[in-house]
């Protein structure tokens, strides 16, 4: 979340700081960085993505949907705004609270998350070839992990 400021008592401004991003700012700048080297063939990345996913994870094909280019372009338009939002991830933690509640309500389970982001790790190190490296893994990892640690969660 932004900085804040609100009138506390007796019209005093109270400054509040913004909460620490469950990602490092090396981990943000490597997945940016990233992402922007497979963004411009994302169409590709995302019938990769699909691709691997019936494979490693077939038990998942009815979540998606029958219509995979709207699949393909929510994954995208999701991907894209969960990189833009890593340095504010508190900002989008409600939206995915509220989808994972969604998907639990569907019957998607933690195996489907891990399947999911074992999918897309395999996808972006064939996207990125020499770009990949072990750093590049961690910080997908963790934005992966991030996000799904706020999916799953049923506080």
């Amino acid at each position: 979340m932004a900085d804040a400021a609100y009138a506390g008592e007796a019209g005093t401004a109270v400054h509040v700081a913004p909460a620490e991003s469950p990602i490092s700012s090396d981990h943000i700048r490597l997945v940016r960085e990233t992402y922007q080297i497979v963004e411009p063939a994302s169409d590709l990345v995302a019938t990769l993505f699909f691709r691997r996913l019936d494979e490693i994870a077939p038990e998942a094909r009815p979540f998606l949907g029958s219509d995979i280019d709207e699949q393909r372009k929510q994954l995208l338009i999701s991907l894209g705004l969960a990189v833009a939002a890593l340095d504010r991830f508190d900002d989008i933690a409600p939206a995915l609270k509220l989808l994972g509640s969604k998907y639990r309500a569907m019957g998607v389970t933690e195996l489907h998350y891990g399947a999911v982001g074992e999918a897309l790790m395999w996808t972006l190190e064939q996207s990125l070839g020499a770009h990949w490296s072990p750093e590049t893994q961690d910080a997908w990892t963790a934005m992966c992990t991030a996000i799904a640690e706020v999916m799953t969660a049923t506080d």
